[in-house]
């Protein structure tokens, strides 16, 4: 597939007269009614995907009577799997070729399939997927399927697999990384806010990973992001801290909380070494979430304590950037904490 696919784009190089000389019937090949082969093989692969999951999905709610439904979807499934394992072998053969340059388009409409499929119970199926979204992710792309990618990639985060989010947010801090010279700034401001919606995503596991992702970005993606969203992010929780202890049930639900506590965290954990001016407050601010129900207090904990950890050999010189109250909020969210006085 990778062979013949790449040679059929490479033959409409050479221009109409050479083409036909070269492949004969590829215009036939290339088109049916009105749809190119390309998008029927992502636009297919796509509609696989999504039958996958949910082939998974049902399977995990269907009762134990229901064997010969089983029986049925156990086929269907198999037969999908197998379909969706080619889709993944011709992915990773055009990566690792030197053909993927005139395939790119196909490549990037198979991303959602690659994002999907990397926790299913078919390992076989999961491994391929993983092993395509290690060689995509290092994959540089130049306009015009720069913008196509973008939009392709970040359509995923609204879908109800908390599995595909996170696997979205994994791609996302390296395609960033790897693509930091060539993004606009408001392409870089489109992914950051991408990003930031996961926040206050239903899903935990989600939540946490998109503070571990944002605080790795802020290492050096983009100054002006950085310090509007450590700006915004002490606004909010500071403006939380304000209407709880007016009234301990202010509304705001567990996750709103709990994701301007991991937006403060990322804001921390992102100069695990440095005492910038602004980060005393912050960890300060970030402390006072200890009272805070499961799995606020928990990321608390564990953010304070990294942040401890990390200045430790330097605690010396550090402490004197804080006020004897601050130091005070410190002490009191571990047991350890007579060596920060």
């Amino acid at each position: 597939m990778c062979v013949t696919c790449s040679n059929m784009r490479l033959s409409g190089s050479f221009g109409p007269g050479s083409r036909e000389e070269l492949c004969g019937d590829v215009s036939m090949i290339e088109q049916t009614g009105n749809e190119y082969w390309s998008k029927r093989l992502t636009d297919g692969a796509n509609e696989l995907a999504v039958s996958i999951q949910n082939s998974i999905q049902s399977k995990q709610l269907e009762s134990p009577s229901d064997s010969a439904t089983e029986n049925s979807m156990d086929h269907r499934e198999e037969s999908d799997a197998k379909r969706m394992e080619t889709i993944f072998h011709f992915m990773i053969a055009s990566l690792r070729s030197g053909r993927s340059s005139v395939l790119l388009d196909i490549i990037i409409g198979l991303v959602y399939p690659v994002l999907s499929l990397q926790e299913t119970s078919n390992k076989d199926l999961s491994l391929l997927a993983k092993s395509a979204f290690e060689l995509l992710k290092w994959r540089i792309l130049h306009r015009p399927f720069l913008e196509t990618a973008i939009s392709s990639i970040l359509s995923s985060v609204n879908d109800p697999n908390w599995r595909t989010r996170s696997a979205l947010l994994s791609y996302l801090r390296t395609f960033t990384y790897r693509h930091t010279f060539v993004l606009s700034g408001s392409e870089k401001s489109l992914i950051w806010q991408t990003i930031e919606k996961l926040l206050v995503d239903n899903q935990v596991e989600v939540r946490e990973h998109a503070a571990g992702v944002l605080a790795s970005l802020m290492k050096g993606i983009d100054e002006d992001l950085s310090k509007d969203f450590r700006d915004r992010s002490y606004a909010k929780a500071q403006s939380i801290i304000v209407a709880r202890r007016r009234n301990s049930k202010s509304g705001h639900s567990v996750a709103t909380i709990h994701g301007a506590v991991l937006a403060l965290t990322a804001s921390v954990l992102s100069v695990p070494y440095d005492m910038p001016s602004w980060l005393p407050a912050h960890v300060t601010l970030l402390a006072r979430f200890i009272s805070e129900p499961s799995p606020i207090r928990s990321t608390v904990t564990k953010a304070v304590a990294e942040f401890k950890r990390t200045h430790a050999d330097t605690w010396s010189i550090h402490k004197d950037a804080f006020t004897e109250d601050e130091l005070e909020v410190l002490r009191d969210t571990s047991s350890s904490s007579s060596y920060f006085a």
